[in-house]
C-alpha cells in the first residue's frame, strides 16, 4: 500500500497483514453512522506476543525481509489516524491464535480522512485473497449486507474480469440499498 489517503485504504492495508499472517480465514465488519465510522478485521493467522505488538506498532519497524524501505507504517498510521479524530484503536493479538484490530473514526472532526470506496476497496480484497476465506459485514445506521468469500468462490471465478465486473456491480447495489432505505 503506497499511500493511506482514506480510510478504505486503511481496511485494504490491514486486510492484507490479516491474508500474509498464516492464517486461512477473516472477518471484516463495518459499521458506519452519519458521525462515526468502524471497523474491526480478526484473523486466524500466526498472532503476535505484547512484545510483537508494541514493535508493530513503531512506524520503523516491519517483518517484511523483501522491502527497499524498512518501515512498516500500516498499524501506527491507522492508529493515530483514527486517533487524531477522537477515535479509537486497538490491537488484540495471541501466538498462533490470530490478531484482532480495531479503529473508530470521528467523521465529523476536521482532521478524520475521507472514508474513500467501499466497493472498490471490497472488490481489492476480494481480488487478493488467494485462497484466504473472508466474511464480510457492512453496516450502514441500521440496514446492512453480508459477502462471503466461500459462497462467491463456488459461484464465480474472482480472477475472471468478468465475473468480477459482475461482483462489482452486485456490491455497488447492496451499498446503493442501505443508504436508500435511510432517506
Amino acid at each position: 500500500m503506497a499511500t493511506l489517503r482514506t480510510i478504505s485504504d486503511h481496511i485494504l492495508d490491514i486486510c492484507e497483514n490479516a491474508i500474509k499472517s498464516g492464517g486461512d480465514n477473516g472477518y471484516l465488519v463495518i459499521i458506519e453512522t452519519k458521525d462515526i465510522f468502524r471497523f474491526c478485521i480478526a484473523d486466524n493467522g500466526k498472532g503476535m506476543s505484547e512484545e510483537e505488538i508494541k514493535k508493530a506498532l513503531d512506524p520503523f519497524y516491519t517483518t517484511k525481509k523483501q522491502r527497499k524501505k524498512k518501515f512498516g507504517l500500516g498499524l501506527a498510521f491507522l492508529k493515530y489516524s483514527a486517533e487524531i479524530t477522537r477515535g479509537y484503536f486497538k490491537i488484540y493479538s495471541k501466538k498462533n491464535k490470530g490478531t484482532t484490530v480495531i479503529a473508530g473514526f470521528n467523521l465529523k472532526h476536521i482532521d478524520c480522512q475521507p472514508i474513500g470506496n467501499i466497493t472498490e476497496m471490497l472488490l481489492n480484497l476480494l481480488n487478493r485473497s488467494n485462497g484466504f476465506s473472508w466474511k464480510i459485514t457492512r453496516f450502514f445506521l441500521k440496514n446492512g449486507y453480508k459477502i462471503e468469500t466461500k459462497y462467491l468462490n463456488e459461484n464465480f471465478d474472482i480472477t475472471n474480469p468478468r465475473e468480477l465486473f459482475v461482483i462489482k456491480k452486485y456490491i455497488m447495489e447492496l451499498e446503493k440499498e442501505i443508504r436508500e432505505v435511510v432517506k
